[in-house]
C-alpha cells in the first residue's frame, strides 16, 4: 500500500486559503468584547496571519505543516463562535 504525501507546494496553497478566511473572521463581530478567552484567540490568529509569522522557503516542510495545522484549528475555533454568535447551524 503506498499512501499519498502532500507536497510543500499544496500546503502552502492550502496555507494561502486557510489565512483567507482566518482573515476574514477576524475582522467579524463575535460578540465578545469582554470575552476574555475569545479576545486571546483574536490575538493569536492576529499574530499567525502577521506576514513575520508565516512560513517562508527556509521553513521546514515540517514546520510549514505544523503552521497550516495551527492556523487551521484556530480558524475552526473562531469559525465555531461566529456561528454561536449569529445563530447559524454548526458549521
Amino acid at each position: 500500500m503506498q499512501m499519498a504525501t502532500s507536497t510543500r507546494q499544496e500546503m502552502d496553497g492550502s496555507t494561502s486559503v486557510i489565512l483567507g478566511h482566518l482573515n476574514r473572521l477576524l475582522v467579524e463581530d463575535l460578540g465578545t468584547a469582554e470575552d476574555e478567552g475569545v479576545q486571546e484567540l483574536l490575538h493569536r490568529g492576529r499574530k499567525l496571519v502577521d506576514y513575520t509569522s508565516r512560513p517562508t522557503a527556509e521553513t521546514t516542510s515540517f514546520g510549514a505543516f505544523i503552521y497550516l495545522r495551527d492556523s487551521a484549528h484556530l480558524t475552526r475555533q473562531l469559525l465555531w463562535i461566529y456561528t454561536q454568535h449569529n445563530g447559524l447551524g454548526a458549521p
